[in-house]
């Protein structure tokens, strides 16, 4: 139980130590590179088409060669429009910067062409920090040129932590305000299809952003600058095109690094043309929201930590390995739908959680193991089986060999201990809870030919318990009859046996309950044995008191002389000392049964019976009663009996004339409330020889003694007796001033008890 429950424990601390983890690195993308570098490889599983309507005018090393070290003149732009305007494009976008005036002359020229050129589209460029405390400001074309043009757009890379553009923005600023500038792609395509795009619809906000595919590197149609500045390129060749200008050649930075999976980059220019073409056909991968993509990756994590309490290790490595292999498939399946999954917390949950949870296991396991060994090492029974001992190893492989070694002695003990249950010299069985027989040995088992295994209880019960005493043990066994000194019950055999029959519980170390076991003693010796003895007894009641009651009946009456005297006092000490005796003998035999008395009553009663013996010999007995109506719960006749004793001995040893005292009150011992009954005479006391054993049988002294009848010493071992059964205490002491002092303590009844509480 305690393993489980440190077991739960380290379970609970993994399991919030693996959410915590998984959340935490998901909302940061802490593990973005890694994701980036999955999607990277997923991505280029099923490249798209370059789209046939793109058309890329590149500023080339050969527009370089022919027209000299860049910048160019405006006039070179101004020329090449006027001759790109006879191709009749459907739309062009001029991907260079035109936020700074040049020479007047070249500015207006340039302004010219532009107007004479339908659907020409121009950049932006934003400008961090912005100024008077801005974020950023706007740089927009100079004026003429943003007259000129049909609309203007912003060309913002996005580049993930990496330096790897991926992703793109399809508006800058605030879509909901006027502050919203869309991307020169989104400008086009809203000229070119008379409406946004799906994908600038769907938008939230301009922070939102999204991945786009990749062709591969230089899918698009592309021509020279300079080729087509020299008309050297069929005007047919550019009609309806959508028409993009950028710088293509080595050194003229714009080159970026894109996810093509062999680590070159791509012109700034064609990297606008695949934005074109995924919106057109809206095909961006999305990426899922935040809250899905925490609970995609903490789904695989708690689906192993769920598993380890229901599979075995063998079974959790697989499924940690299908998980793995599972996360990237969805990442992948999900990407051919356009939503991308970053797989890289759900696979490190899945990498932690796994090893942190069998290092926890494997640790509270070991300390369990290390307890438990030390345990059992401490409380282990010694049996006559010897073991060899273990080497030195490691520490798991040793708690192991000591694992193995303790299973190996509970199973030599579990056979000592059959054997030696199997042998016992009487019957014997366990049962379950459920009142199944477990085990049964050889004694029991006789005369059942098809066994006691097995069997139910109440089966076993009509096998062995004759009939008539049948309902008797049931009764026991089910706690209705439960005797007062003795736990158990008496039974004859189905054979003619005489059994006692004792039931013990059987519970774990831990103290629960797990089953029963009975024992049955053969007592038929002894039984027959009290037989004889009650056979006895009804002897001394009957046929030796009935002759010394007849004496007495005969001398009463008679006129008294020595010879009747001693023969009325012979025969009182032998019908006394056959009460004495049968009356210790019962004491054992019978179970108790009292009543609520008043004790002043039975002692006044117990003091009159004796009137006769004190007034021959001038005794007065004097009984002071401080008791105020004390109550005790008690069998009347043996007590009356134990008083009668007390106060006869006092007599009996008292000087002819004196007197007894007899004092009755209510007292406490250790905060319980008792009366006191203290009997006392005027005698010489008791001798130091015989003071020590005072209530033991047969001890006497009668050298003392004013009476010609002599004890036998049964007498204060019969009060001895009576006063323990009823829970109550007796002591005999010789006083400072002479004569002997018997005290007796007996608890109040309970009901006067709670009323003096």
């Amino acid at each position: 139980m305690r393993l489980r429950q440190r077991l739960v424990v380290e379970w609970l601390a993994v399991a919030l130590l693996a959410s915590c983890m998984v959340v935490a690195l998901g909302y940061w993308d802490s593990l973005s590179r890694f994701d980036n570098l999955v999607y990277d490889q997923l991505s280029g599983i099923d490249r798209p088409e370059a789209s046939p309507d793109i058309m890329i005018v590149e500023i080339d090393e050969e527009s370089l060669h022919a027209f000299g070290k860049w910048p160019w003149p405006r006039e070179r732009h101004a020329q090449f429009f006027e001759q790109l305007a006879i191709g009749t494009p459907r739309a062009t976008g001029f991907d260079v910067l035109l936020s700074e005036p040049g020479e007047p002359e070249g500015d207006q020229l340039l302004a010219q062409a532009m107007a004479d050129l339908p659907n020409l589209f121009l950049p932006l460029h934003f400008v961090f920090p912005g100024s008077n405390g801005a974020e950023f400001d706007v740089r927009q074309p100079i004026a003429p040129f943003t007259a000129a043009a049909t609309g203007l757009g912003h060309v913002n890379l996005l580049f993930d932590a990496d330096g790897v553009v991926r992703r793109a923005n399809l508006c800058f600023g605030d879509k909901d305000t006027e502050a919203e500038w869309p991307h020169l792609m989104e400008v086009i395509y809203q000229a070119v299809e008379g409406n946004m795009s799906p994908a600038f619809d769907r938008l939230d906000d301009c922070d939102q952003n999204l991945l786009m595919p990749y062709a591969d590197r230089g899918a698009y149609q592309s021509i020279s600058y300079a080729a087509l500045a020299k008309g050297q390129v069929p005007p047919a060749f550019v009609q309806d095109k959508i028409i993009l200008i950028g710088a293509t050649a080595n050194g003229m930075g714009d080159q970026y690094p894109v996810p093509l999976g062999d680590g070159g980059t791509m012109a700034g220019v064609e990297i606008m043309a695949n934005l074109y073409s995924t919106i057109a056909r809206d095909d961006f991968i999305r990426p899922i929201p935040l809250i899905q993509q925490l609970l995609l990756s903490l789904l695989p994590v708690w689906i192993l930590l769920l598993g380890f309490w229901r599979w075995r290790p063998r079974t959790t490595i697989v499924v940690s390995f299908f998980l793995i292999v599972t996360i990237l498939l969805a990442s992948a399946v999900l990407v051919q739908f356009s939503l991308w999954f970053a797989p890289g917390t759900a696979l490190l949950g899945v990498l932690i959680v796994y090893p942190v949870w069998g290092w926890r296991r494997l640790q509270a396991t070991s300390d369990f193991m290390d307890g438990e060994l030390e345990h059992f090492g401490r409380s282990k029974v010694d049996i006559p089986i010897m073991r060899t001992e273990l080497g030195p190893v490691d520490v798991i492989t040793g708690q192991a060999e000591q694992l193995t070694h303790a299973i190996s002695h509970v199973r030599d003990l579990r056979r000592f201990i059959s054997d030696a249950l199997r042998n016992l010299p009487d019957p014997m069985f366990i049962t379950d809870l459920r009142g199944k027989v477990t085990f049964v040995n050889r004694l029991a088992q006789t005369g059942m030919e098809d066994g006691a295994q097995n069997l139910a209880l109440d089966d076993m019960l009509d096998r062995f318990v004759s009939a008539d005493d049948l309902q008797e043990v049931k009764d026991y066994l089910d706690q209705k009859s439960r005797p007062t000194k003795q736990d158990y019950v008496e039974f004859t055999s189905s054979d003619g046996r005489i059994f006692a029959m004792r039931r013990a519980p059987v519970a774990s170390d831990e103290g629960l309950l797990r089953g029963y076991i009975h024992y049955l003693a053969d007592i038929t010796e002894v039984a027959n044995a009290a037989q004889q003895r009650e056979e006895v007894l009804q002897l001394l009641s009957h046929d030796m008191r009935a002759p010394q009651a007849a004496i007495l009946a005969l001398l009463d009456g008679r006129e008294t002389d020595e010879t009747t005297s001693r023969i009325e006092g012979h025969a009182r000490r032998t019908l006394a000392l056959a009460d004495n005796f049968v009356g210790l003998a019962r004491i054992d035999a019978s179970e108790f049964a009292g009543e609520d008395i008043l004790l002043a009553e039975l002692v006044e009663e117990a003091n009159d019976s004796l009137w006769p013996l004190a007034q021959k010999r001038g005794i007065r007995c004097e009984v002071e009663d401080q008791s105020e109506g004390a109550f005790v719960h008690v069998e009347p006749s043996s007590l009356y009996r134990s008083f009668v004793n007390l106060i006869d001995n006092a007599i009996k040893y008292s000087p002819d004339g004196g007197v007894v005292t007899i004092g009755i009150r209510v007292t406490d011992l250790d905060g319980q409330p008792f009366v006191s009954v203290a009997i006392s005479d005027q005698g010489k006391g008791i001798s130091e020889g015989i003071l020590g054993q005072l209530f033991e049988r047969f001890a006497s002294d009668d050298t003392m003694a004013h009476s010609s009848i002599k004890g036998a010493g049964l007498g204060l071992n019969f009060v001895a007796k009576v006063i323990a059964r009823h829970g109550g205490h007796i002591r005999g002491e010789n006083q400072r001033d002479g004569g002997a002092c018997f005290t007796i303590l007996l608890p109040l009844a309970p009901d006067l008890e709670c009323q003096t509480d």
